[in-house]
């Protein structure tokens, strides 16, 4: 790493510690996806983490289109931060109206557009080689980001695998940070999942194949259909 690169990193690991030392609380993910969407000038960042049905599991998100569009790329199965997922590249979507990102992800790209994303940007989690999730980003207008703030979405990325790489232990204050987050709704996902399987009498997989296709053909978030599967309001049958 070269002395430019040192000072990057420098100043990306200062701008999670003020956000953090406002708060009053240890670094957590939430402080690396705030920062990161400051410095890059996004509209919005969002995290996942590959789960246990090898689908992207949103974590974090700082606003509401970002997890929306989290929330539709799990649903539909496509879009940058699936396929990033999926190597250890970026994936970079300046223009989503366009022919290319339209072809690419014929599903996803429009309905992105709609929530309000012009432009995404995808960052693998990356460690020991192997991609463990991702780091979003999106803006509301179409464009390119530069060379220094893809350097700086990298360093984030690294940042972040470093904090989730401490919570193989979570304390309360971990505990805590992941149920203020989007991806406490995910744990009612994982449960609908389980109630589906067993109506189903199905494996895990097409239950939550199933539940995917519900909230698309409803055009509905996965976590109101979990919602609803929970509260004995929907049901699936064989």
């Amino acid at each position: 790493m070269t002395a430019r690169d040192d000072d990057r990193l420098a100043r990306v690991m200062a701008a999670v510690r003020a956000l953090a030392r406002a708060e009053g609380r240890p670094v957590a993910v939430r402080h690396v996806c705030q920062a990161c969407a400051s410095m890059v000038r996004a509209g919005g960042v969002g995290l996942y983490l590959i789960g246990d049905l090898w689908a992207g599991e949103p974590i974090y998100a700082t606003d509401v289109v970002s997890e929306r569009i989290m929330d539709m790329q799990v649903t539909v199965g496509e879009g940058p931060g699936v396929q990033a997922l999926d190597g250890l590249s970026p994936v970079l979507a300046p223009e989503l109206t366009g022919i290319p990102s339209q072809r690419r992800w014929p599903l996803f790209a429009p309905a992105a557009v709609k929530a309000g994303a012009s432009a995404m940007f995808a960052f693998p989690l990356v460690q020991h080689a192997i991609p463990v999730g991702v780091l979003e980003v999106h803006r509301v207008v179409e464009g390119d980001l530069s060379g220094d703030e893809i350097t700086d979405a990298l360093l984030f990325a690294e940042v972040a695998v470093s904090l989730l790489a401490d919570l193989v232990e979570p304390d309360s204050d971990d505990v805590e940070e992941f149920a203020c987050s989007v991806g406490a709704r995910w744990g009612e996902i994982h449960r609908a999942i389980g109630v589906v399987s067993i109506q189903l009498e199905s494996g895990l997989t097409e239950a939550f194949l199933r539940l995917r296709a519900r909230a698309f053909a409803a055009d509905r978030p996965l976590s109101e259909i979990a919602e609803d599967v929970l509260t004995q309001r929907m049901r699936f049958t064989p």
